[in-house]
């Protein structure tokens, strides 16, 4: 999916949200993959990096669940996240996201 929407992120934009996934990768108690840079109608000038954590302390029982942190159009993260006071919120925000670039491992931009 790299770049195949219409937008197409400088490469510079990439590097600092992917070097801020790095980061949170690191950071992660939880096993944490597919890694992508979206935008949303509800939030415009702003950049959305999404991942998915995996929980398996319980091999049984997995668990899993994806975040959100912003970034300006710069790429310069904001540190926060997206919140919603409802499901029906929530559901709208879902809906509106639009993926602009992905990979699976935080890592991987390094490697292009």
């Amino acid at each position: 999916m790299n770049n195949s929407t219409k937008e197409i992120l400088d490469k510079k934009i990439i590097n600092r949200i992917m070097n801020r996934a790095i980061e949170i990768n690191d950071s992660c108690k939880e096993h944490c993959r597919e890694f992508r840079i979206m935008k949303s109608k509800k939030h415009k000038n702003t950049f959305i990096l999404r991942w998915l954590t995996i929980d398996a302390s319980d091999v049984g029982r997995l668990f899993q669940c994806y975040r959100y942190e912003c970034f300006d159009v710069d790429g310069t993260p904001q540190y926060c996240s997206i919140h919603y006071s409802n499901q029906e919120e929530a559901n709208e925000f879902f809906k509106g996201l639009e993926p602009l670039y992905a990979q699976e491992y935080a890592v991987d931009h390094k490697s292009k």
